[in-house]
């Protein structure tokens, strides 16, 4: 019984993980459209991809999140 339940622990903690990770897209805008671009960020949680955006912001110019 002690196995079946720790086996299970080990089962929801792993999909627990594994659904935290999304795709996001940081989309960067300029006064001339032909400029803007679009950032892929990978496996990372909504508030990393944030801070990743906002650092682009601070370099490129206005990024937000999509």
């Amino acid at each position: 019984m002690k196995k079946v339940f720790l086996s299970l622990v080990c089962i929801v903690t792993v999909i627990g993980f594994s659904s935290c990770s999304k795709q996001y897209t940081c989309s960067c805008t300029f006064t001339d459209a032909s400029k803007n671009f679009d950032v892929k960020l990978e496996k990372m949680r909504k508030n990393d991809a944030t801070t990743v955006c906002n650092d682009y912001s601070l370099f490129v110019g206005n990024c937000a999140l999509k």
